[in-house]
């Protein structure tokens, strides 16, 4: 039996990885570990961490956050090798994501993790892209998006619900699942929750991004429309 930690973004891959995992008899998730910028919200997905309390509440699980320095994910690597030698002190086994294979970071993880002790597991990364998505919308999780790739949606794409209207919408080229940064969202009902997470998304707004990639320094546009505590 594996103690996890299971990496939480908050979105449907992360939704439906984690139904996996709860389903899985030979794992036991202690806890959701969530990366956050200092203000208070979640890397990529920008999630407040009272609506990421929320989620983890309703699912059921602690949540753990870990600060990255910024900007982006810059410092995570740091970061997460401190929180992931402190999570093996308290018995963590194993790190769990929900990543697809066309992502192409499980050997990354592996080899970041395993020598401080951690495995790395990947529950969805046998699934192509358009298998994740039917999971996904026979799982009954609900969600919708809150980021996109500027450069492939417009604003009106924005707290969309994703439903078969949504996918079969995606421009020619779009990757299904999102894998490629297209969309991101944010869970909030289905079988994974013991009851709906109440929100309200603020109006869209642009950001343009510098992210550091093999090939250089590149600038990123999206739009956002970020999820708050429904008060």
């Amino acid at each position: 039996m594996r103690t996890v930690a299971f990496h939480w973004s908050g979105g449907k891959d992360s939704a439906l990885a984690l139904t996996a995992l709860l389903a899985d008899d030979g794992v036991v998730v202690d806890r959701l570990v969530t990366t956050v910028h200092a203000g208070g919200a979640s890397t990529v997905h920008d999630i407040p961490v009272d609506l990421l309390q929320a989620q983890a509440g309703s699912i059921g699980l602690p949540l753990q956050t870990v600060t990255l320095p910024g900007p982006g994910l810059d410092g995570y690597v740091e970061a997460m090798d401190t929180a992931a030698v402190g999570m093996r002190r308290e018995g963590i086994d194993a790190f769990a994501f929900g990543d697809l294979s066309s992502s192409g970071v499980f050997d990354h993880k592996r080899a970041q993790f395993e020598p401080l002790g951690i495995e790395v597991l990947e529950p969805l990364w046998g699934l192509s892209s358009r298998e994740c998505v039917e999971r996904f919308l026979a799982s009954g999780i609900r969600a919708v998006t809150v980021v996109v790739d500027a450069a492939v949606l417009g604003p009106e794409s924005l707290g969309v619900p994703l439903d078969h209207g949504f996918f079969a919408g995606l421009p020619d080229g779009a990757d299904p699942c999102g894998e490629l940064g297209e969309f991101h969202s944010f869970a909030h009902d289905g079988p994974l929750f013991r009851a709906s997470v109440d929100f309200v998304l603020d109006a869209p707004h642009r950001v343009e991004q510098e992210i550091r990639t093999t090939d250089g320094v590149r600038t990123y546009a999206y739009w956002l429309s970020t999820p708050r505590s429904r008060r």
